[in-house]
């Protein structure tokens, strides 16, 4: 069923009537939540729930944003069914990624306890090394060698 230009006129007209005082709300409301995210970052939390909090305080931003800013409150129908579909995707995407790395064991996964208590294996890339001497360099066959007795020629003048 196709929308007349009739309808969207009127709808754009309620759209119209939100007044300012609505945007200095959700201005204050997405200020608290920044102050929240910043003071609960100083809190200590167990493991799993410090990322939850700050994940439901910046969906509750990003909501906020969406639906006031964006207009998505007075706008209805296949707005906001997009809206939450694509919600729910990056939802699935986000908590299988979490999923995903929660349950890989701890080698894969060093966050969980010191890291580096043993040596690691294979040899020390770290700990700088001299070339070796000319004779035992394998890439320098020695003079002695047929076709290397050649006498090296002398500089111009």
């Amino acid at each position: 069923m196709a929308h007349s230009t009739a309808d969207s006129s009127t709808e754009h007209e309620q759209v119209g009537r939100a007044g300012a005082s609505r945007y200095w709300i959700v201005w204050i409301l997405l200020l608290v939540l920044t102050v929240a995210t910043f003071l609960l970052s100083r809190v200590h939390l167990p493991s799993p729930f410090h990322l939850l909090v700050a994940l439901a305080i910046a969906c509750g931003k990003s909501a906020l944003v969406v639906l006031f800013f964006m207009h998505l409150w007075d706008h209805g129908g296949a707005n906001r069914i997009v809206f939450l579909t694509s919600i729910f995707f990056v939802a699935l995407l986000v908590g299988l990624v979490v999923l995903d790395n929660a349950t890989r064991f701890d080698l894969l996964n060093p966050g969980r306890g010191a890291t580096l208590q043993t040596e690691p294996p294979g040899p020390d890339i770290l700990t700088p090394r001299y070339p070796p001497e000319p004779g035992s360099r394998l890439d320098m066959p020695s003079a002695v060698e047929p076709g290397r007795d050649v006498p090296i020629p002398p500089l111009p003048k």
